[in-house]
């Protein structure tokens, strides 16, 4: 007997499938996934518990088998020490906001004040909001508009005449590292910096590492999703070298905050990070290189985009600055024909403008060829009046060739699917 809404939902899978095989993915916060690292996705791990944190393992209230699964917690340590250098790496959290929230209620209580990113200099918009449901205080961080990064002498100026208890940077939208090697933290004062959007950039040496910038005995902690350079599943990834820091949440993840640690996700993600130990400098050359290509291409269509000397970009966001009323207008038109780009109203696009990554298509191993035709569509689509089948016609050539590079080669992937499938 069929389900009453099944025919629904097969409508709802081809049309998805259809808008999917034909959308134009310039989202900075979107990525794709390669085959290889899909392959724990579907397997017995997804429904699998094992309690405790990830320094020391817990027999007390764990389940038969999960000595090995804790294996799992072991393998993404060493993967994470191999990419980042830190002495602890978990990914427990289910995304880079739940990995956030997890530290404010571990590392601070009501009452406690910490500086943070604000929206208008590209901070996540949801973080404040958080904060002050947990009770904890905020100070915008002081910025630097003319050259796109934090104001350090002012945010000194703040440690040192006030109380603050941590610093939390959320980036969204980012165009340099910040540099954080600055702030003068003080020896109590917790910094999060939530690199969610460079961290595949950062495994690679294609950025700076800021692990690298404080001594194991400082209060930092670097984190973020692992989805957007970091072509990976959802997870919320939490490394840090103060071993001491770490204990203060480590137990506190798992059982107290959340319960199933989604081990097919964990796995998925350690696959993730092998592919970007043997490609990902050479796909995080593609990213940057094809980020800075396109924006010059742009500019040479009129578009205004913001730069910062020498390049437009050191990450995978470009930004595009427009008039308000002209930035909703393409942003429109750009829906209409599939095109993946965002919207912004900040200060940090001059008021307003359109964040672009191509993250995305750079996994598809498209190069300068395909940035200038993508020059081409984004012009004519401002540039036209009205719906047109040739602009259209021209984004659907372009979307044909979707095939995921900088991965494994079908004998790899073999031999782990039959491994985890059919042992």
């Amino acid at each position: 007997m069929k389900p009453v809404y099944f025919d629904d939902l097969v409508n709802l899978c081809s049309e998805l499938s259809t808008n999917e095989n034909k959308l134009l993915p310039l989202c900075a916060a979107e990525n794709v996934i390669s085959p290889f690292s899909k392959i724990p996705l579907d397997t017995f791990l997804q429904e699998k518990y094992i309690m405790g944190g990830v320094i020391n393992y817990q027999q007390e209230s764990n389940f038969v088998g999960s000595k090995n699964l804790y294996k799992i917690y072991e393998l993404l340590s060493l993967q994470c020490n191999k990419l980042y250098g830190c002495k602890y790496a978990d990914a427990r959290t289910l995304s880079g906001v739940n990995a956030v929230m997890t530290l404010l209620m571990s590392l601070f209580s009501s009452g406690d004040t910490i500086l943070i990113s604000s929206e208008e200099c590209g901070g996540h918009g949801s973080m404040p909001k958080i904060c002050h449901r947990l009770g904890i205080n905020t100070i915008e961080m002081p910025y630097n508009y003319d050259i796109y990064d934090f104001n350090y002498n002012e945010i000194n100026e703040i440690l040192r005449k006030e109380k603050i208890n941590g610093i939390l940077i959320c980036l969204s939208d980012i165009i340099i590292m910040p540099q954080l090697n600055k702030i003068d933290l003080p020896e109590e004062c917790v910094l999060i910096f939530d690199a969610t959007q460079i961290l595949g950039l950062i495994a690679t040496n294609s950025m700076e590492n800021p692990l690298q910038w404080f001594a194991d005995k400082q209060k930092f902690i670097l984190m973020g999703a692992t989805h957007k350079t970091l072509p990976g599943p959802t997870c919320g990834l939490i490394m840090t070298n103060n071993l001491d820091l770490a204990n203060q949440f480590d137990t506190l993840i798992n059982p107290d905050y959340l319960r199933n640690s989604q081990l097919h996700h964990i796995f998925s993600l350690i696959l993730t990070l092998m592919e970007l130990e043997i490609y990902g400098k050479q796909y995080c050359s593609s990213v940057v290189n094809n980020a800075n290509f396109l924006a010059t291409a742009l500019v040479k269509n009129n578009f205004d985009i913001i730069k910062v000397a020498p390049k437009y970009t050191y990450t995978h966001q470009i930004f595009i600055s427009m008039p308000e009323s002209d930035a909703r207008k393409f942003y429109n038109k750009c829906l209409d024909y599939g095109v993946s780009i965002n919207l912004r109203n900040k200060k940090l696009y001059k008021t307003c403008g359109l964040r672009i990554g191509t993250q995305e298509i750079s996994r598809y191993g498209w190069n300068e060829k395909e940035m200038f035709a993508i020059s081409e569509i984004l012009r004519d689509i401002r540039d036209m009046e009205y719906f047109s089948q040739d602009i259209s016609n021209k984004i659907n050539m372009i979307s044909l060739n979707k095939k995921i590079c900088y991965t494994f080669d079908q004998n790899y992937y073999d031999i782990l699917y039959t491994r985890l499938h059919y042992s």
